[in-house]
């Protein structure tokens, strides 16, 4: 395992890196490596955070695959706010970084003492927490757990209620109709974005291979390992790629159901607003540009960039998650 500690100048902050093998949500086993489903982040993507913290947000640990556009929508909420934070890579091999969790996916946060599972509830509980001042462990209860019956699955699951929802208590809202279009964008880059993503990375067996060439050199292979993940890898994911591609009924060119999604996307922002959140994104400008990074340096992002409308929006959404904007708006 490498550890690797960077120091910001400019913000006098030192990030801790814990870089293990690289992987994302779904794994395949091959042969003893495993291969992914996503495409890879930048191999070092550098973590910005910020020395400016309220009293009352404990120490955040994030438990993450670096190239998963959860774990990727996480961060940008986290880069956005200015909160600082560590960065534990999990290997998909042992997961040893997280076995004391019962809860066995990424992102993973620890806030202190107290388990934050899920992208969107990890969003949800911090931007409630900072809006009504309250420690973290609060206001986690204020999202009961409801245990119910996947069906798809055939498996109990357990779950957060109000996942996308924000807690104001007595303080005043925006409007109702912010909030409610706020919360549905957000579930849609979980429901309908993402999806379009690994038939997209994995379109070709040469986009397949170009994928598999980022995730063999940013992970922690051995020689065999690297091989492996590089030349069955390839092959494996292309052919799942197209299963994934019929199980969300996705166009006959893949490129275009990504295309159609972003579009949406702009067209739902329109002309009069900079972001969805007016002057200044909300939650889900971040989820949204989040999830969308994962695609950076590969084909299918630079074919997004010239065949939608999204580049100007994703261009200065880049500016202010990097330049910690909403740091000095956490209330």
């Amino acid at each position: 395992m490498l550890i690797m500690q960077q120091s910001h100048v400019a913000s006098t902050v030192r990030c801790t890196y814990i870089m293990a093998a690289n992987a994302v949500p779904k794994l395949w086993r091959i042969g003893g490596v495993f291969v992914t489903t996503m495409a890879p982040f930048y191999i070092y993507r550098r973590a910005y955070c910020s020395s400016t913290v309220t009293n009352k947000t404990p120490s955040l640990v994030l438990y993450q695959y670096q190239t998963c556009p959860f774990c990727c929508k996480t961060r940008a909420f986290l880069n956005y706010y200015g909160l600082q934070y560590q960065i534990v890579e999990v290997n998909p091999l042992s997961r040893k970084e997280i076995k004391f969790s019962k809860y066995k996916k990424v992102p993973l946060l620890k806030a202190g003492d107290v388990q934050v599972n899920d992208s969107s509830l990890i969003t949800s509980v911090l931007r409630s927490s900072m809006i009504l001042g309250k420690p973290v462990s609060r206001v986690l209860n204020m999202y009961p757990e409801i245990e119910f019956y996947d069906a798809t699955n055939k498996t109990q699951v357990k779950e957060r209620a109000n996942k996308y929802f924000l807690m104001y208590g007595e303080r005043s809202t925006p409007p109702l109709n912010e909030l409610r279009e706020e919360r549905e964008w957000r579930e849609w880059v979980d429901t309908h974005l993402v999806h379009t993503f690994s038939p997209n990375i994995y379109r070709t067996l040469r986009e397949s291979w170009q994928a598999f060439q980022y995730i063999s050199e940013a992970g922690n292979f051995n020689p065999f390992e690297r091989a492996a993940a590089r030349y069955f890898g390839t092959i494996m994911m292309y052919f799942i790629g197209k299963r994934i591609k019929k199980k969300y009924r996705l166009k006959e060119d893949v490129r275009q159901s990504l295309y159609d999604e972003c579009n949406k996307w702009t067209a739902a922002i329109g002309k009069n607003r900079r972001y969805m959140g007016g002057d200044k994104p909300n939650l889900a400008d971040l989820s949204v540009y989040g999830a969308l990074t994962a695609l950076e340096g590969l084909d299918t992002f630079d074919d997004m960039m010239k065949n939608t409308s999204i580049k100007k929006w994703y261009g200065s959404m880049k500016q202010c998650v990097d330049g910690h904007e909403g740091a000095t708006d956490k209330q």
